[in-house]
């Protein structure tokens, strides 16, 4: 029988002997615990992070809102990073400072260390924001929320999705824990749409003994959308002729409705009969008077005026409680308001105006006195 005859060269004996070196030492150091008291550096992950901008539009200038949550504590020295972009630092931070930082949880960012709990110093680069702990401070771990407000970031201006990193340092800079989220910055979306006007001004009649604003005489004739006919007249006794006028518009600005005369009350031979009170065509309302009756005075001899329900005119409640007035030969604002209106709802779509006319026995005769009133309604939108 053969056999093999192994002959140790001087360099396998040094080989084994290194071998059997590093083995006893490792012995040596597991046994003796050493491994625990040497430092290691372990980079953990930020969990729940985010960053809300309150403007995504390309170039804008935004508030930064981040909330995250921390696994390892810091204290003095140590920092926490935000990096905006950092593939390409398209984000730039403006002129930031310690008052720019709200909604602020677990931290306390101040221009300068104050001896206050939990605070943190603040310096940015172009595209970078850091802070740092306060000598004595400790910030523990957990949910931490910040915003960085003032519209102090300016976005890229090309659109694309973003990387934002938040990362916290020992004092010695070494990375503890780091995360990533994303930001989109788009274009804003321009919505455009159309809305028809719509204005609707009705003039309708209405029947005899109704109250009108008030006032103790009630209609005594009933009117149409295109007629008043007061029939015969009697000295010392008033009649009252009222219409309803109705305005459905979606004027932003509202609208107003002003009436006008051609001429006073007029008969063929010329007689009139004259606006209230006895022919000063009064313009500020005032309670209803009887004619003064003077003779040789025609215009005493007999009078109409008018009065409105609407108690949101442009001057107010101007009309009151059956107050007149008489200056219609120049157009006078009886119903207005300063929005929409459905054509319907009193003192904002709809009103009453009346007229009053009372004569003396002065009052010269006349079977076809007649004159005409023009109602203007102007919307603005």
């Amino acid at each position: 029988m053969k056999q093999l005859l192994f002959v140790e060269s001087p360099r396998t004996s040094s080989f084994k002997t290194l071998v059997a070196s590093v083995l006893s030492l490792a012995l040596i150091l597991w046994a003796t615990g050493l491994p625990a008291l040497m430092p290691f550096v372990n980079a953990a992950a930020l969990t729940s992070i985010s960053d809300t901008l309150s403007d995504s539009d390309l170039s804008a200038v935004s508030d930064h809102a981040w909330a995250f949550t921390t696994i390892a504590a810091l204290d003095a020295n140590d920092t926490i990073v935000f990096t905006l972009d950092p593939t390409s630092s398209l984000f730039t931070v403006g002129n930031l400072a310690a008052t720019d930082v709200t909604n602020e949880a677990g931290l306390n960012v101040v221009s300068a260390c104050g001896g206050g709990a939990d605070e943190l110093t603040m310096s940015t680069t172009t595209s970078s924001i850091t802070l740092t702990v306060c000598a004595g401070d400790n910030i523990t771990a957990g949910a931490k929320t910040l915003t960085f407000d003032n519209n102090r970031i300016t976005n890229p201006g090309v659109q694309a999705s973003y990387i934002m990193r938040v990362r916290t340092t020992n004092d010695g800079g070494v990375t503890r824990d780091t995360a990533d989220t994303r930001v989109a910055i788009v274009n804003d979306v321009v919505v455009t749409a159309s809305v028809d006007t719509i204005f609707n001004f009705t003039v309708s009649g209405v029947a005899a003994n109704q109250a009108i604003n008030g006032d103790t005489a009630t209609t005594s004739t009933t009117t149409s959308a295109i007629a008043i006919g007061f029939e015969t007249l009697y000295p010392g006794i008033a009649e009252v002729g009222a219409q309803t006028l109705s305005v459905e518009t979606n004027a932003d600005g509202g609208f107003a409705v002003t009436v006008v005369q051609d001429q006073n009350l007029t008969s063929a031979t010329g007689a009139d009969i004259d606006l209230f009170a006895n022919g000063d065509a009064t313009s500020t309302p005032i309670v209803w008077q009887s004619p003064a009756g003077t003779l040789g005075t025609e215009n005493t001899y007999g009078h109409y005026g008018v009065t409105s329900e609407d108690s949101s005119l442009s001057g107010g409640d101007t009309f009151g409680t059956a107050l007149y007035v008489g200056n219609i030969s120049t157009p006078r604002e009886v119903f207005y308001h300063n929005g929409p209106s459905d054509g319907s709802t009193a003192h904002i779509g709809q009103t009453r105006v009346g007229y009053k006319i009372e004569i003396d026995s002065l009052q010269e005769a006349g079977s076809d006195y007649t004159n005409t009133l023009t109602y203007v309604a102007t919307p603005v939108f």
